[in-house]
């Protein structure tokens, strides 16, 4: 969906406004619905209108940087560095923040467009084809903006047809599994219209596709049955879990970290990614539609040149915790190095450059999925803003929302344990390195002289690819920790390890096995048991991608995991009690949005959400 830019203005629908890639010149007809819908470019201009409030940029409000950042967090996975302000994160904002209202609007705005469209299909002259597919899209993105809508703020108006006067805005809310089913309605009609992911082509990431619909579907379904407590929906989120493994058409990519430097260096794969929000700048330095995630999200940089970066949010440790050696997922979710910053300043200091952490340290870290520094050279000089693609569906979600209810459904088996198994072989790296080093141990720092400067070289071991390793402590000439940066692949021995500098080290290698990853089901003889691996395991494989708060609601854990979080974060002198007020504020009113004040204001059948008043 990556878009050449053209203006849309539908009187009805103020604003029917986008820039997508599918017109192949810009529209010339007057704009007024009588005669717009008259040739499956302009349907397609219309649809894109409808697309486009998922990572709207004048107010931020969805995936452009509220959805992405704030409004996930905060949780145990991750936080802001500090909690001195007002906002969703820190659960001390009141019902008129305006981020609140933003995607409130967003949402509805998306929907407004999406039932305009509806409504002139039929006297489209188009042919049938073509308009069941943009009726497919249309439908299943406004089954989307409803499930945002009943996900973060509860109870909502279904809006089902489009405003006619003013007297329409008096809309009462309607009940969660009113809109979840009509959310299912939608759709599951939309996956019998849409086209295929391979007609599509791999390159395109942001256009709804028959395996989108339905991996969508299966996690609707699966939060359905936890937000209403109603195991009804299991099945359902089976049977449309199965519906995208059995098509075929999607996979694994084996190289975990490829999925976010392709979304970084604006590279469209739907092997792995099904669907995706799709931000553009064309190579005249045009930005058509931009995200403000990529500069507040990673490891601190100050430095234009490699990627500016305001490194706002930070891993906690429980996150970090969570990850057993040789998982590669951790040290890409999380950052192992800080930028070379003079404390207290942004001024970088010399020489400038990465500084490895040390592996003791769990907290303060970076949340570092997407990095800046594998943006092309055109965008990576711009300082806020970037076309880093977010993603909203991986197969790899569709695998763990199908393990997890197949598990509430029928209990652990070998099928749902290999679903999982299938994510884990793929974090570990089973076939891109295979055996690799995946833990160094200082079992002597040596006599003197080494330095944080000192180069740390592997020789031998059968790799086909040496490791890496950096020191990151060292106290009067003695190495006190060493960080592994790469393990490198293919060994069959421990291999040598020398180190610059200084006498007397030893660093003892451990070297993985390839079935450190493997789940095995006499270990999850439960459904407790294996739900409870599933919430550990969504953390490592999806955190930071903006489901982990909707999967607490959904869980009903929410306030207990962020109670639990406050005894953690809170002892003064550990570092990081600074973050404390982000867990401390968060009450079961938290557990939904508020209703926007301005929403409160306009339309005297809304109720407030408890606690928000």
């Amino acid at each position: 969906m990556k878009k050449q830019i053209f203006l849309l203005l539908i009187m009805i629908v103020a604003g029917l406004a986008s820039c997508k890639k599918f017109l192949l010149e810009l529209p010339k007809d007057t704009v007024v619905p009588e005669t717009f819908f008259n040739t499956k470019d302009q349907l397609t201009a219309a649809l894109m209108s409808v697309y486009t409030e998922l990572g709207a940029y004048d107010n931020e409000g969805s995936y452009s940087r509220f959805l992405s950042l704030e409004g996930n967090a905060a949780t145990d996975e991750y936080s802001l560095r500090s909690a001195g302000s007002t906002t969703a994160s820190i659960y001390n904002a009141s019902a008129s923040y305006a981020a609140y209202g933003a995607l409130w609007g967003n949402l509805y705005q998306g929907i407004e467009r999406a039932n305009f469209l509806l409504e002139h299909l039929d006297a489209s002259p188009v042919a049938k084809a073509d308009k069941d597919e943009i009726k497919g899209e249309a439908l299943f993105l406004r089954g989307y903006y409803h499930f945002l809508l009943v996900s973060y703020y509860g109870d909502v108006p279904l809006k089902l047809v489009t405003t006619k006067s003013a007297s329409d805005i008096s809309r009462a809310r309607t009940p969660a599994r009113q809109v979840y089913n009509q959310v299912i309605k939608d759709m599951t009609d939309a996956e019998a219209l849409v086209n295929t992911a391979s007609t599509w082509g791999v390159t395109t990431t942001g256009r709804v596709s028959k395996t989108c619909a339905a991996g969508m579907l299966s996690r609707v379904c699966l939060h359905a049955a936890g937000r209403l407590r109603d195991d009804s929906y299991l099945a359902p989120s089976v049977a449309w879990g199965r519906k995208v493994v059995a098509s075929g058409l999607h996979n694994l990519l084996p190289d975990y970290k490829q999925i976010f430097i392709n979304h970084s260096a604006d590279i469209n794969d739907n092997t792995e990614c099904i669907w995706e929000v799709e931000f553009m700048r064309d190579a005249s330095g045009i930005y058509y539609e931009f995200e403000r995630f990529g500069s507040t999200q990673g490891v601190e940089n100050q430095d234009l040149a490699t990627g500016f970066c305001q490194g706002t949010y930070n891993a906690t440790g429980t996150l970090y915790e969570l990850y057993a050696p040789g998982d590669l997922r951790r040290d890409w979710t999380i950052a192992n190095y800080n930028n070379n910053v003079i404390p207290g300043t942004k001024t970088k200091s010399a020489p400038y450059g990465k500084v490895y952490i040390n592996p003791a340290t769990h907290w303060q870290r970076s949340l570092a999925k997407w990095r800046r520094e594998y943006q092309n050279a055109a965008i990576i000089g711009v300082k806020n803003v970037g076309p880093t693609n977010y993603p909203l569906l991986r197969y790899a979600d569709v695998l763990l929302t199908l393990a997890e209810a197949d598990n509430q459904l029928n209990g652990p088996t070998a099928e749902n344990i290999e679903w999982v198994n299938k994510v884990r072989r793929r974090g570990y790296g089973v076939s891109l390195v295979g055996r690799n080093i995946n833990n160094l141990t200082v079992t002597s720092g040596g006599t003197s002289g080494y330095t944080l400067g000192s180069t740390v070289t592997f020789s031998g071991g059968g790799a086909t690819r040496d490791a890496k390793a950096a020191i990151s402590a060292v106290s009067a000439g003695k190495i006190t920790a060493i960080t592994l940066i790469d393990g490198g692949a293919g060994y069959t021995s421990a291999p040598t390890i020398t180190i610059s500098g200084g006498t007397g080290a030893v660093i003892t290698p451990t070297i993985s096995n390839l079935t450190d990853c493997e789940l095995l089901l006499a270990n999850y003889t439960t459904k407790a048991a294996f739900q409870s691996m599933m919430v550990a395991e969504r953390s490592r494989e999806l955190a930071g991608e903006g489901w982990h708060k909707l999967d607490l609601f959904r869980w009903h854990t929410f306030v207990s995991t962020m109670a639990a979080m406050v005894p953690i974060v809170g002892p003064p002198g550990n570092g990081f009690a600074g973050v404390l007020p982000a867990y401390a504020n968060a009450t079961a009113r938290d557990t939904c949005f508020p209703i926007p004040i301005q929403e409160m204001a306009l339309n005297p059948l809304m109720v407030q959400n408890p606690g928000w008043n």
